[in-house]
């Protein structure tokens, strides 16, 4: 079903307010924490693995299933936080895939989430044999060798790469009448056939985050993943820590859930409500100028997306002139 542009249409539906929209310090101590599990435990797992099983075994099967573990056992705590009550409902700024009119619950979702990361597996196992396993063939290397600015360097660089291709890849599937830059006369319609699928949700079922068909995965999901560490051939470390990092990321913006020190997901429901803000991560929003704060946005009353508040200032301002013009005609 074709779902409208949602923001001021449901003004009935209450988006709470979160209650803390700062650095995610408690992802930023997570991260740390599993760079530090990392460190003691790869070494040996790494080995035993290549010898045991190949290569292939040791590299993109480990890190999908590191992906695997942390996306369904994060997702899964949030189900259950959904169906049941506590503290927590009071932390839930949106319910509307469960409550909306356009319901859609996790299981429905689970069958194509998994789907697409079946693309993660395959795609990255074809990128090992193509590229004689960059990003991977660092893995023996001591890890006391990999310092926190060679892993930082690297990570920034990931990021980087990452950002660039998200934004990108994202952006241009939101366009409707897409030439391939003037090249053919015939417009297609790169949103409904390959996009609108991940917007038939609104970001307030965690599990939604892969929630997409199988070209919009690879665009905007896989290939950001892979060709960071395949260029520069970074340490296998920085995947390994990235797959956390994406995969706790994107649960918990599609969760609506807003606690202390995580990720706020105002920006994300944004995106999925007014659909041509907050592509990306946010620098190249701020760069091209398709950002939207969640504090330029009055939410009380006005809905999915809320309703900006230049827009409520020019219509008090407008009024405020007719008043005036109707006073002087009398």
């Amino acid at each position: 079903m074709a779902v409208p542009f949602a923001f001021g249409w449901w003004e009935s539906f209450d988006f709470k307010k979160g209650p803390y929209d700062g650095i995610p310090w408690a992802l930023v101590a997570l991260t740390v924490g599993w760079y530090y599990i990392l460190k003691a435990i790869m070494p040996s797992l790494y080995i035993s693995l290549r010898e045991s099983y190949g290569e292939l075994v040791a590299g993109p099967l480990l890190a999908w299933t590191f992906h695997m573990v942390f996306y369904h056992v994060h997702s899964g705590i949030y189900q259950i936080m959904d169906e049941t009550k506590g503290w927590w409902n009071e932390r839930k700024v949106s319910e509307f895939d469960r409550v909306g009119p356009w319901k859609i619950t996790y299981w429905q979702m689970l069958p194509n989430v998994v789907r697409n990361q079946c693309i993660f597996l395959v795609v990255g196992i074809v990128n090992h044999k193509v590229f004689g396993g960059r990003g991977w063939n660092r893995a023996t290397q001591p890890y006391d060798d990999v310092s926190w600015a060679n892993f930082l360097f690297e990570f920034v660089v990931m990021y980087i790469t990452y950002e660039l291709q998200f934004y990108g890849f994202h952006r241009l599937l939101h366009n409707m009448k897409f030439n391939f830059w003037g090249l053919t006369k015939t417009k297609y319609n790169l949103y409904t056939k390959f996009h609108r699928l991940h917007h038939m949700t609104f970001a307030s079922v965690g599990l939604s985050g892969l929630y997409m068909t199988g070209v919009d995965c690879f665009l905007t999901q896989t290939l950001p993943q892979v060709v960071g560490p395949t260029l520069i051939n970074s340490h296998p470390m920085i995947l390994w820590v990235g797959a956390f990092v994406g995969s706790f990321n994107a649960i918990h913006t599609h969760s609506c859930y807003s606690f202390w020190g995580f990720p706020a997901p105002h920006g994300h429901e944004l995106h999925h409500s007014r659909y041509t803000v907050n592509y990306g991560t946010g620098p190249l929003d701020e760069l091209l100028g398709t950002i939207l704060p969640e504090k330029d946005v009055v939410r009380e009353g006005y809905g999915l997306g809320g309703k900006l508040k230049s827009q409520i200032e020019k219509s008090k301002q407008r009024k405020a002139m007719e008043q005036q013009a109707a006073k002087r005609s009398e």
